[in-house]
Order: C-alpha cells, then sequence, then structure tokens
C-alpha cells in the first residue's frame, strides 16, 4: 500500500499544480475554503488524496487526508462531510475496542453533522440523520437518546413534509423509550406522534414508503400501551371541550380510540355525534347507531337509524339489512308497531330476507295486547304462524329457528270449541286487526 501512495504522489502534485491557478482566486473570496498559498495546495492535494483511498474503500488510508481537509479547509467539499460519516460509521461498526474507547470516534461523527451544518446549511436534514445515527451508536444512554429525540424534533419541524421517513420514525421510538423511562409524559409521546402522523397523512399516496412508514408507527404506539382509555380521554377531553367543531379533532378522537378500542367511551360517542353534525351521511348515521347500540341507548339509535335509512345512494341490499336493524332495535324498545313497520319495509327490498319475517312474527306475537280479548289476541299467532312459513320458504339459513318456533307457538291457538264459536273453522280466512292488519289462516289448537 505505500508503494501505491509514493506512486501517486507525484501525480497528484502535478495535477494539482495545474488546478492552483483556477482555484486560486476561490482561496482569495473564501479564505476557509483552501487556506493561503502553500496550505492551498496542501488542502487540494489531501482532498484529492482522500477521495483516490476513499473511492476504492481504502478507509484506513483514506482517513488522515480526510481530517486534514476536515480541519484546515472545513468549506473546501460537502462531499467531503458525507465521506467523513461513511468512513466513521465504519470505523465505529468495526471497532473491537472497549466502548470507551468508540467514544471519541462517536464523538467526531457528531461534530462532522455540526460542521456540515455550520459550512453548508441544510439544518433539518443533517439533524436528522445526526439524531439517527446517535441512537444507533449510543441506544443505551438515555441522555444521548433525550438529545438525540430533540434533534429529531427540530428537524421534523423544519424540513416538515421534506423530512425523510427513517427520521419521524426513529423519532417516535425515541419519544416512546423517553416515555418509558419517565422522562416526558403520555401526553407529550401522544403529541409527538400526532405531530408526525399529521405530516404523513399528507404524504399518503405519494409513495409507498409513507403507507410502511404510517404502520410502522402505528404499530409501535399501539404496541407500547401509552394510547390507554384513561391517557386518551386525558389527552383528548381539555380539546373536545376547547372546541368540539374542528372537523380533524373530532376525526383524530374517533380513529384513536377505535385503534385503542376505546370506542364506548362517552367521548368517542359525543365527538362521533359532533362529526355527524358537521359531515351528515347515511353511513355516517348507521355507524353512531351501531355505536349507541353498543352502549344500549336503544332510543338514540333509532334516531340514526331511521336517518340512515332515509337517505340517498344506498345498495338496496344494505338498506334492507338496516331496516332489518331498525326493527329489532325498535322491538328492544317495545315499540311493536314500529318493529313490524320497519320488518315490512325490509322484506320490500329484500324478498328473501329470513331473518326479517322472523322478527316481523315475533312483532305480531309481541303486539297482541292491542287485538282485544283473550280469542281476538291468540289470532296473533295464526298471523306470526304464517311469517315463520314464508321464512323457511324464502331463505333455507332460518328454517330450523322458524320451524321451531311455529310448533312451540302452535299450543297458543284458539282450541277447537272457541273456533266453533265464532262460528269458524279450520282454514277460513280472518282478518287480524291492530298493528298487524293482515288476513291470515284460521288454525285450531289440536
Amino acid at each position: 500500500m505505500k508503494t501505491h501512495k509514493f506512486k501517486l504522489l507525484p501525480i497528484l502534485t502535478l495535477s494539482l499544480a495545474m488546478m492552483l491557478p483556477l482555484n486560486a482566486q476561490s482561496g482569495m473570496e473564501d479564505g476557509s475554503r483552501y487556506g493561503h498559498g502553500e496550505d492551498s495546495i496542501n488542502c487540494l492535494m489531501n482532498l484529492s488524496l482522500y477521495r483516490e483511498f476513499f473511492k476504492h474503500n481504502n478507509y484506513k488510508d483514506a482517513i488522515s487526508p480526510w481530517r486534514k481537509v476536515f480541519t484546515e479547509c472545513p468549506a473546501s467539499s460537502e462531499k467531503m462531510y458525507v465521506d467523513g460519516v461513511q468512513m466513521y460509521r465504519s470505523l465505529i461498526e468495526s471497532s473491537s475496542t472497549p466502548a470507551e474507547q468508540i467514544d471519541p470516534l462517536i464523538d467526531t461523527l457528531m461534530l462532522i453533522y455540526d460542521r456540515r451544518a455550520e459550512y453548508f446549511g441544510g439544518l433539518g436534514n443533517i439533524l436528522g440523520r445526526k439524531g439517527i445515527d446517535r441512537l444507533r451508536y449510543r441506544r443505551d444512554d438515555i441522555e444521548s437518546i433525550n438529545t438525540a429525540y430533540e434533534e429529531l424534533k427540530e428537524s421534523i419541524k423544519i424540513d416538515n413534509k421534506e423530512s425523510r421517513d427513517a427520521v419521524m420514525i426513529t423519532f417516535i421510538s425515541a419519544s416512546i423509550t423517553l416515555n418509558r423511562s419517565g422522562k416526558i409524559s403520555d401526553d407529550q409521546t401522544i403529541d409527538d406522534y400526532f405531530m408526525v402522523t399529521e405530516i404523513i397523512d399528507e404524504l399518503l399516496g405519494k409513495s409507498s414508503r409513507w403507507e410502511r412508514a404510517k404502520t410502522t408507527i402505528d404499530d409501535n404506539m399501539l404496541s407500547s400501551g401509552i394510547l390507554t382509555c384513561e391517557a386518551l380521554n386525558t389527552y383528548f377531553i381539555p380539546k373536545f371541550d376547547a372546541n368540539n367543531s374542528d372537523k380533524e379533532l373530532l376525526k383524530n378522537i374517533i380513529r384513536f380510540y377505535t385503534a385503542s378500542g376505546c370506542d364506548r367511551s362517552d367521548l368517542y360517542v359525543s365527538a362521533s355525534e359532533q362529526l355527524y353534525k358537521i359531515e351528515p351521511s347515511p353511513q355516517a348515521a348507521h355507524n353512531l347507531a351501531i355505536l349507541l347500540i353498543s352502549k344500549n341507548e336503544l332510543r338514540k339509535a333509532v334516531i340514526y337509524l331511521k336517518e340512515a335509512c332515509s337517505g340517498t345512494g344506498i345498495e338496496t341490499d344494505e338498506k334492507a339489512e338496516w331496516y332489518y336493524e331498525l326493527a329489532l332495535v325498535s322491538r328492544a324498545n317495545r315499540d311493536n308497531c314500529e318493529a313490524i313497520k320497519f320488518a315490512r319495509e325490509a322484506v320490500s327490498l329484500k324478498g328473501d330476507l329470513g331473518k326479517a319475517y322472523i322478527l316481523m312474527g315475533d312483532a305480531f306475537i309481541d303486539s297482541r295486547d292491542n287485538l282485544g280479548e283473550d280469542f281476538e289476541q291468540r289470532t296473533a299467532f295464526w298471523a306470526a304462524a304464517d311469517k315463520y312459513i314464508k321464512a323457511k320458504s324464502v331463505d333455507p339459513g332460518v328454517a330450523d329457528e322458524a320451524t321451531q318456533k311455529i310448533n312451540d307457538y302452535a299450543v297458543q291457538y284458539p282450541n277447537h270449541e272457541e273456533v266453533f264459536f265464532r262460528d269458524l273453522k279450520d282454514g277460513d280466512s280472518y282478518y287480524v286487526g291492530g298493528c298487524i292488519n293482515e288476513y291470515t289462516t284460521v288454525r285450531s289448537r289440536k
């Protein structure tokens, strides 16, 4: 290797002598670039010398002239700093010496970043790279993690949407680590998370790397255990109380409470209702109704299910399901006539919806009290049987349930004497009033 170096020097010296007049003016304009007189020649020589070794991955021989350039002419080349980072990373990672002997190498690596920013700007980008490297080589030192956290945070604030995905991912990891160590609060880590995700959300669709970054960050936050229902309440309740018309805030509440399994919290419901007022839609109304059902707030759920069903642009089968749900909730509220009405709407939209026919039959029976005396009330079981038979015929999936109900309720039919007393016989047509309002077939109890 020494032979190679000595053969190279005369060539370099000649080349540099030819270059000197061209660069002399630059040296005059910026004394820190190449120096003066003999210093200018030395800077140019060391710059070319280290580059020659560097491009052959010969860092051992490149490092000495590189250090001279770094010390004596720091404004000579921005690429010199990029190369320096690469060489010092290699020195750190290949070193077998004790940690305390590696520390000076890491310190120099940090200094390289500082000098680059000093002479060439680009502070946001450089702080991001510096913070990542600090964490890479001093991940077990909590104070270094804290310093890196501040560097990464400042980098993101400066570069915003120009930030690299690695910077954002590493920043959130540092925030979580500091949180677990008691250095920063849950609120601060959640703040950090929102700062990053708000930027990433604007970049989604521009590159698949942002999708991957978002997934990684979300997974890290959810697995950290920081997003507990209590922590979310502490963070979001004051913000909601201060400005419950902020659409983005409402969407964030809904998103994070859903992801954290806190979607039965009172604040989640309040945010969902408030967002619906701002952005009403059939689907939003339906989602809100399902949420209220899960909280057993059935009266309010009916309101939103009705709004959902009255909306436009909904697929027919989906609307039929929504009417079925509305019938279910109405029956649970003991509004049996309403349940019958909505079940009829469901089957008018989807004729093979067997479960809606079964529900209708059940609601017939539940509504029998408004039919009059005992005989008239028992006729509700005839009408219900018609719906169970219909359910079996259109939907084999409910056939067993329908058959069981037919058999169970047959004992509730009027007996033969009661039928005969009314001047009726099995097979006759019979009108059942009330909110059933249908003709059925007379059947006597066996």
